[in-house]
This record gives structure tokens, C-alpha cells and sequence, in this order.
């Protein structure tokens, strides 16, 4: 019998905890998924994002609920057209989806791992990523949606970010632009990361003119991957798409949230909407386009944004503290403590993962004040939080969704993983017994 290589059996030694913890999170998993079956789903975008894959497959065409389109960024239509060359468009597929949503699931678990352990122990990592065991994660990585190919990239994205603050490596900068791009494909609302990372970046003392010339130099190849995409866009909507129009329904859904909002039975929809739509989008709504057929759908998006905006400056005007408190309080509060359980599997009901994340963001609360008041990773506690709150930012302007909400713990897991192991430390000083701190070169 051959004896494992030392290198392996290195790692095996300084990772067991995640290694043991991923095995866990594989039977879980794969629990889920025979509870569920290879067919379920939630006939909603899951079933859209397959079929825009098969139709890219067979037609070349990048639709989404069945027409051209541009609502969504091509990310997720060109990785299941890949898989339909592979396996097909029918049962096998399914198979294959799904047992790969699993897989993506498990490396989002072994990627936060790293990130924690970059200044942690391996116990402090482990930990971190328990909270990805939740029900709700093995029920969403069964299901063909974007929140589990986003958040490992977004993850991905994050653990380079960091190690270049670091170690000021080519390869990360490198693979940030590859995962950042990667992204960005999947779901446009990461495109202000960039600023977050300069800051952060500038804090860490990194160099700057090093920092202006590869920020360049990243914006010239980001634009030449959108170009084709926005050339795409312009020649089948006549309209400068850079990323996607689909932000007027959740910008409209998002004004019948929180209190106070005016019911539409109060406003005057004719004469502030209606009456102040150009006549192609009449006519792509109301009346019989002879050609085109799909603008009917980008000018009904349309349409929800300009009643958005309406109900807006009527809600401002009507009770200014009501959407104040909407928007910097409620719809934030939603976007931290909302749930994507849909349906109960394993015998969890809503009510028991409730209890866990309130303990999650009890202990993210606890551990962001320990690090703060102890100055102790404070600039990458900064950065986190600079990303997190742009994210809550943008999705409270528009659509607090627990959909989006579950991409973004993930921030707090990491806050968890370091507090627990700068406690544990702090516990071993006030005992006598101390430990070396991670590499650490940027305080």
C-alpha cells in the first residue's frame, strides 16, 4: 500500500477540523438533495435560468422568461449552455446541475475557511464556516439559482483582495480581475467592489502608483470583456446597456415595503406616468408592434421604473419619516435577519433557523465590538464592512429580498472566525499561556 504523500498528509494535519467539517457538509448536502429530488425547483428564475441556458445552447440567443433579453448579466446562461454541451438538455442535466450547485456549495466553505485562517488558526477558521451548515444554504445549493455560483465567486473575490494587501502579489492581482469579472457576469450589483478594495488597499500602504497603474490597467481589460455584451445590447435595444435593465420591477416592488407608502388608489398614475411615456413605449404596451416583440418586455421594466420613481417623490413629499425610516432602517433590518427557506427540509422549520441567526448576528454584533475596541484588524473589519453596507445600500434602495440577504452573511462569518480567534488569545495571555499571532502586516 502506497503511503501518502508527506505534503498531503502536512495538509491533512493543519486542516483536519475544515476536513472533517466538509465531510459533514457533504452528507448534508446530499441529504437535502434526495429529500428534494433532481427535479425540484421553485418554477420561478431557477427554471428560467436553465431554460436561457438551453435556448443559448441551441439558438445562440441570451433570453430570460422566455424573450430576448439583457434583465439579467449572461453569466449564468453561458455556465449552463457549457453544461448542456456536456449532458445534454434533458434528465442528465439536472443531474449534473445540481450535483454541481452541491459543489460550489462545499468549495464557498473551504474558501472561507482560507480567508479566516489568513489571520487565524485553524480551529477560529473551522468555526467561522459551521454557519454554512444552516438548512438554508443546503437548500439553496439545490437549487439552480445565482446566490451559490455568487457567493463562492464573491468569496473568491474577497480572499484575493486580502492576500494582495498582503503579500502584493501579481497572481492575486490577477485573479482579482478574473473573479471580480467572473462576478459581475453573475450579478451586476458587485460593480462598486472596486472602491471599497482601493480604500483598502491605500490603508494598507500599498503603493499607490502601483495601485493607479494596475487600477488602469484593469478597467481597460474590464471594458474590453463588457464591450462585446454592450455592443450586444445596443444593436438589439438601440439603448447604451452596460450591464442590465432589469432594475425597474424590484425598484418598483421595493416601494410597497416598510409603512407609510402611498396606496395606488391616491396617485395619479395617468397623468404622472402614463401620459409621459414616449410613443414607442405606448406602442410596445398598448398597442401591436410589427416588429421587435421582445422590447415589449425591456419597455414594461421600463415602465415599472418610471411608476418607482413616481411613488417615490410621492412618498417623499406625502411623509418624509416613514420612507426615512423604510429605507435606512427597516429594509436594511430585513436584508440582515431575512431568511431564503422556502420550503423545510431535514424537519427544520423557519422558526429554528430564525433562532440560529439571530445567535449568528448576535455574535458578529459581539465580536465586531471586541476586534474594534481591542484595535485589532481593524482596516480589514473596514473593508468587510464598506462592501457589506454598499450591498445593503443598494438592495434597500430597491427590493429588500431574502434572496439577495443570503449572499452577504458570509461578511459576518469572517468577523466571527477572527473575534473568536483574537478571544481565544486574549484568554490564553490572561492565563499565562500565549501564542504567535498570524502574519500580520497591515494592523
Amino acid at each position: 500500500m502506497k503511503k501518502i504523500p508527506d505534503t498531503i498528509r502536512k495538509n491533512l494535519k493543519n486542516n483536519w477540523s475544515v476536513t472533517i467539517l466538509l465531510l459533514v457538509a457533504f452528507v448534508l448536502h446530499i441529504f437535502a438533495f434526495c429529500e428534494m429530488g433532481y427535479n425540484y425547483n421553485l418554477d420561478s428564475d431557477d427554471i428560467s435560468y436553465i431554460n436561457n441556458g438551453i435556448t443559448f445552447f441551441n439558438t445562440g440567443q441570451i433570453t430570460m422568461h422566455g424573450v430576448i433579453s439583457a434583465q439579467i448579466m449572461p453569466g449564468m446562461t453561458f455556465l449552463i449552455s457549457f453544461f448542456c454541451l456536456i449532458f445534454g438538455t434533458g434528465e442528465l442535466l439536472m443531474y449534473a446541475l445540481k450535483f454541481f450547485w452541491i459543489f460550489m456549495g462545499l468549495c464557498s466553505i473551504l474558501v472561507l475557511y482560507k480567508i479566516i485562517k489568513i489571520y487565524a488558526n485553524q480551529y477560529a477558521a473551522t468555526f467561522g464556516c459551521v454557519f454554512f451548515l444552516s438548512v438554508d444554504y443546503l437548500w439553496m445549493d439545490n437549487i439552480i439559482l445565482t446566490e451559490t455560483p455568487f457567493i463562492l465567486t464573491f468569496l473568491l473575490l474577497v480572499y484575493h483582495s486580502l492576500k494582495l494587501a498582503i503579500d502584493k502579489k501579481t497572481k492575486d492581482y490577477i485573479m482579482i480581475i478574473v473573479w471580480y469579472i467572473i462576478c459581475l457576469f453573475i450579478r451586476p450589483n458587485i460593480a462598486l467592489y472596486p472602491i471599497f478594495l482601493f480604500i483598502y488597499l491605500i490603508l494598507c500602504k500599498y503603493d499607490i502608483k502601483r495601485l493607479i497603474k494596475q487600477g488602469l490597467i484593469a478597467g481597460v481589460i474590464l471594458l474590453l470583456v463588457l464591450a462585446p455584451w454592450i455592443y450586444r445590447n445596443y444593436k438589439v435595444f438601440n439603448k447604451f446597456i452596460p450591464l442590465t435593465y432589469g432594475t425597474g420591477n424590484p425598484l418598483l416592488l421595493g416601494t410597497y415595503q416598510g409603512y407609510g407608502y402611498p396606496s395606488d388608489e391616491e396617485l395619479d398614475y395617468k397623468t404622472n406616468v402614463d401620459d409621459k411615456m414616449s410613443d414607442e413605449m405606448k406602442l410596445y404596451l398598448y398597442g401591436e408592434p410589427t416588429e421587435k416583440e421582445y422590447l415589449k418586455k425591456y419597455y414594461s421594466l421600463e415602465y415599472d421604473g418610471m411608476k418607482a420613481k413616481y411613488r417615490m417623490s410621492e412618498w417623499w413629499k406625502r411623509d418624509k419619516g416613514s420612507m426615512l425610516k423604510t429605507y435606512l432602517f427597516l429594509k436594511p433590518v430585513e436584508l440582515v435577519y431575512s431568511n431564503f427557506y422556502w420550503d423545510e427540509i431535514l424537519n427544520i422549520d423557519n422558526d429554528t433557523l430564525a433562532l440560529f441567526r439571530k445567535i449568528e448576528i448576535l455574535m458578529f454584533i459581539f465580536f465586531s465590538i471586541f476586534l474594534l475596541i481591542n484595535k485589532l484588524r481593524v482596516k480589514e473589519w473596514l473593508f468587510l464592512m464598506l462592501v457589506y453596507a454598499s450591498q445593503i445600500a443598494l438592495y434597500s434602495y430597491t427590493f429588500a429580498f431574502s434572496r439577495y440577504a443570503i449572499t452577504l452573511f458570509f461578511i459576518r462569518y469572517i468577523v466571527i472566525g477572527w473575534g473568536i480567534y483574537y478571544l481565544s488569545r486574549k484568554i490564553k495571555k490572561w492565563s499565562g499561556k500565549n501564542e504567535s499571532i498570524s502574519n500580520n502586516t497591515c494592523v
